[in-house]
């Protein structure tokens, strides 16, 4: 008996090398396909992120513009407050100075 020819072998790798070679190419372009819608879904997560992330920064900027402004009022508030004190211990020091003059 005479071995098989090159043509038999080729066409038994053939019909047993290219149906798998093409369900591998198959798996790679559905494969390639999950990938890719992946790579959109991350990107909008990633956008939706940033969104968010620069509404919080805004928010923080305001928050911090409301808190400088009520800081700046309340060191209004301090440094009058302190006057009028400096004023109520000047009085009294005045006050003491003419009641030791007057004898009390």
């Amino acid at each position: 008996m005479a071995g098989p020819t090159l043509a038999t072998i080729q066409r038994i790798l053939e019909g047993m090398i290219v149906p798998e070679m093409q369900a591998v190419k198959d798996r790679l372009a559905s494969m390639e396909g999950e990938i890719k819608s992946m790579r959109s879904e991350i990107k909008r997560l990633d956008d939706k992120i940033d969104n968010g992330l620069a509404r919080v920064d805004e928010r923080i900027a305001r928050l911090d513009d409301k808190l400088s402004a009520q800081v700046a009022r309340l060191d209004e508030k301090l440094t009058f407050t302190n006057k009028r004190l400096d004023e109520a211990l000047e009085i009294r020091e005045r006050l003491a100075a003419l009641e030791a003059r007057v004898g009390r």
